[in-house]
């Protein structure tokens, strides 16, 4: 199997050596448009932080980063075949040493920095020439059509990867010494109606690691190649490997090669052109030698540049099979403000009670030491202990959008410790946050002494300008039911009696006919849910439930799960390690000192008076 095949199958995992954020996004926006499921970078090495957020089509990813690639976990370093090396210069061959030690199966690298010390790139060279594929150094890099884009070759905008169309395979290769001209080759074989089967541009520096000659054997063995375009430039003798191999047999498909500098004949003396070695030396190294040595071989070699663009055109066709992936989810994209995990599957939450199944099969030996720890007195039955068990595994998160979670990761992200940054999130709980289950048993507790009608109680509400505890929610609403609601509702079909459950759905009744979103919480059905069990199956009497109230029992039914999900957020903030939180400018209204308030303000004072 030839080392293209290879990639084509499946081995192009890559490690990314060094930071260039808009490189590494233009290689996952490759593998998105290239149809894939999964993206082919695979971690960092960089200092300072411990992953970076990017995007795989429009969904935000976490990339883990190490500060040597020793640091990741043997699965990670499995599945990685290849090494994209941007650190500077005087850094390119420690570093790519390190890679090929660390990962001995990696097949091969691109070498981005220009001005590696030309004893680095010799000893690059000793190394590796015959056993690895390293393009470099001062390589954009390495494509492989719909299988691997290893660096900025083809370009970093989704737009450019869009309008090269190689995230199908092709069947032309394109190859050079220089970065720029290997994407612009790219774009014109492309306008030229032809597709690339792979590209890469070998680098411009003296001593390239993979040779021309590497280069043109690659399209020969490959089956999916029917041509080969060159671009090459005066200077060196790069293109007499390309002669050598024509006139040995070595390499027999058709081949279309610029040769640029003929202008250098115009000067008195040689004239140093961008890259390292595009500086005629002798005679044949001048673009006009190259040039007839390569048409004597058999190549087309056309005179000027629009010539060699219309010679494209007759190239060989290739089939092309298109993915069905578009630009769309690329474009306008935004990155989140937090990156987080949803700890509980809000969306998918069983309904886990159901004809007392839960508390017939399990002896929830945790919610028994919590419930008799809480309450200072051995439990009577085995209701209270499975519902402290399902509140506790429905409450543990719900989402890193809520305030608590918010104040957490923020401190995470300040640098504190988990007691600072668990505090910043507990502190936050409170009568609208959390806090409500202790108002909400005192309001269903009141309904129920008082013996008053539910339609009077919920006016005298209203008429004093207070909100009912246990009652709306922002995001659920009549016909949208919260599914942790609906899940602890079962547990009423355990008792033989439940007023204040029926008190607070009777509530709700009324409060629905007014507004959609005003529905029975998860605060309030905790709450009247205890109550009754607290009163039926362990024997708490009126003024006992009181006592229980004013000591904030019912607001520990919170607290202690979300404990447990506030610190999974914390330690989730250290893992990603994305520095400072800093809320964008875009985000807030800002005026100046002493002004006078915007205008909505005004208009609110305005009528309040």
């Amino acid at each position: 199997m030839t080392i293209l095949e290879k990639i084509r199958e499946g081995k192009n995992g890559i490690l990314v050596i060094g930071s260039h954020d808009r490189i590494v996004q233009s290689m996952l926006d490759f593998d998105f448009l290239s149809g894939k499921s999964e993206p082919s970078v695979r971690a960092i090495v960089t200092g300072g932080v411990s992953a970076k957020k990017f995007f795989f089509g429009d969904t935000e990813i976490i990339i883990p980063c190490v500060t040597h690639a020793a640091h990741l976990p043997q699965e990670t370093l499995r599945h990685i075949y290849w090494g994209f090396n941007v650190q500077s210069g005087r850094r390119t061959l420690d570093s790519t040493l390190v890679f090929f030690d660390t990962i001995p199966h990696a097949l091969g690298a691109v070498l981005f920095a220009e001005n590696v010390p030309e004893a680095h790139a010799t000893e690059l060279l000793r190394r590796f020439s015959s056993t690895k594929l390293i393009f470099g150094a001062a390589s954009v890099g390495f494509l492989v059509s719909g299988a691997m884009k290893l660096g900025a070759i083809g370009g970093i905008d989704p737009i450019q990867i869009s309008r090269g169309k190689f995230t199908a395979r092709g069947g032309v290769a394109v190859g050079s010494t220089s970065g720029g001209m290997t994407n612009e080759l790219i774009q014109a074989v492309v306008n030229a109606g032809r597709r690339i089967s792979f590209a890469a541009a070998i680098g411009g520096e003296r001593f390239p690691v993979t040779s021309l000659s590497e280069l043109l054997l690659l399209a020969q063995h490959d089956t999916d190649t029917k041509a080969f375009v060159y671009f090459g430039e005066l200077g060196g003798v790069d293109e007499y490997e390309i002669v050598a191999l024509m006139h040995a047999g070595k390499f027999t498909k058709p081949l279309v090669a610029y040769i640029a500098g003929v202008i250098d004949e115009m000067f008195d003396e040689h004239v140093q052109f961008g890259h390292a070695k595009a500086l005629v030396m002798r005679r044949d190294e001048s673009a006009r030698a190259k040039r007839d040595a390569l048409r004597n071989a058999g190549a087309v070699v056309p005179e000027t540049f629009p010539e060699f663009l219309s010679t494209l055109h007759q190239l060989p066709e290739h089939p092309i099979n298109d993915t069905n992936n578009t630009l769309a989810p690329l474009m306008n994209r935004q990155n989140s403000i937090l990156s987080t995990r949803a700890i509980v599957d809000l969306e998918a939450i069983p309904v886990f009670v159901k004809k007392g199944a839960l508390v017939k099969t399990q002896e929830h030996a945790y919610g028994t030491a919590v419930f008799e720890a809480l309450l200072g007195k051995a439990v009577r039955s085995k209701v209270a202990p499975a519902f402290t068990e399902a509140v506790f595994r429905l409450l543990i998160d719900h989402g890193g959008e809520v305030s608590g979670a918010v104040n957490t990761m923020i401190t995470a992200r300040a640098g504190k410790d988990l007691a600072s940054s668990l505090s910043a999130g507990l502190l936050t709980i409170g009568p609208r946050f959390g806090g409500a289950i202790n108002d909400a048993a005192r309001a269903w507790r009141a309904g129920i002494a008082s013996h008053e009608k539910t339609e009077d109680a919920v006016e005298r509400r209203a008429v004093s300008g207070r909100h009912i505890p246990g009652i709306g929610h922002k995001k659920y609403r009549v016909g949208l039911p919260d599914p942790r609601v609906e899940a602890l509702a079962e547990f009423a079909t355990l008792l033989t009696k439940h007023p204040h459950y029926d008190f607070a759905r009777s509530v709700e009744r009324i409060t629905t006919g007014k507004n959609g979103s005003l529905i029975l919480n998860i605060d309030g059905v905790i709450a009247a849910l205890l109550l009754d069990i607290l009163s039926e199956c362990e024997g708490y009497a009126g003024e006992e439930l009181d006592e229980l109230i004013d000591a904030e029992f019912f607001n520990t039914f919170f607290i202690i799960p979300r404990t447990v999900g506030f610190s999974a957020h914390f330690i989730e903030q250290k893992r990603n390690d994305e520095g400072l939180f800093r809320l964008p400018d875009e985000l807030l209204y800002t005026r100046e000192a002493h002004s006078s308030p915007p205008p909505a303000s005004r208009k609110k004072k305005k009528k309040a008076l």
